[in-house]
């Protein structure tokens, strides 16, 4: 508790910075790794609040509420309000365990997938692809083609998905220059490192000619969809969505 006070203080006072969020973190993961008692789950899930794991905080206070405790059942409702609205959708994360550089996978052309309910859409199947150097969850990359002819478009799309593995320049770049939002802070290496991917579509029409929307979220509008336009190579939109 005396190092959650002290932590969460600076935390605050300093709006959030990498050094504060460190700290919260280093408490974080020592308390997740213990035998808990309830002053200690307490101080958890005060841990959980301040880094916006809304879903982790009730859970945890849960097990510590008094339910003859008015006040302990008011914030156990609060919480459970908010863990169903964002659940842990909109964490502050931790920059350090993000910066590790991550491996496309090795595709093969038996790892697609067409689609049964939609015509001419593959998806591809467990493997843990790499976007923007984040691992994506299996199913949330689509592939949209002309026909069903995978064969013609497979040494392109791996071409592509290996590009779209790390494009941390253009981004960064694209946002800071073209990017019409009114946002005080710059996009620099923490802004790509804490993106997060939730969903994106690879479109490639008769002509060869490839785009990609991705949906994903930054730490700037964490309440906020970050919607990403991209044709072949060069990123033509970034806006915000909510």
């Amino acid at each position: 508790m005396k190092e959650y006070i002290e932590f969460s203080n600076k935390f605050r006072k300093s709006n959030g910075s990498k050094e504060s969020v460190e700290k919260m973190y280093d408490l974080l993961y020592e308390l997740e790794n213990i035998e808990k008692s309830k002053q200690e789950n307490l101080v958890l899930s005060n841990v959980y609040i301040l880094l916006c794991f809304h879903r982790s905080a009730y859970e945890t206070f849960k097990e510590t509420a008094d339910p003859k405790n008015s006040k302990d059942v008011s914030k156990l409702y609060v919480l459970e309000q908010k863990a169903k609205s964002h659940e842990n959708n909109f964490i502050i994360k931790d920059v350090r365990k993000l910066r590790e550089k991550k491996e496309q996978p090795i595709i093969k052309l038996s790892d697609f997938e067409l689609s049964k309910k939609q015509e001419n859409k593959f998806e591809i199947k467990n493997r843990k692809l790499v976007i923007f150097n984040k691992l994506i969850k299996d199913g949330k990359l689509s592939i949209y083609l002309p026909n069903e002819d995978i064969d013609s478009f497979f040494d392109k799309i791996i071409i592509y998905i290996a590009w779209l593995g790390d494009c941390k320049k253009e981004l960064i770049n694209f946002y800071n220059n073209e990017c019409d939002v009114n946002v005080e802070q710059k996009a620099d290496s923490d802004w790509y490192d804490t993106l997060e991917i939730y969903r994106a579509e690879i479109f490639i029409d008769e002509h060869g000619n490839i785009s990609t929307s991705i949906v994903g979220g930054d730490d700037f509008f964490r309440d906020h969809l970050l919607d990403i336009e991209i044709n072949d190579r060069i990123i033509t939109s970034i806006t915000y969505n909510g």
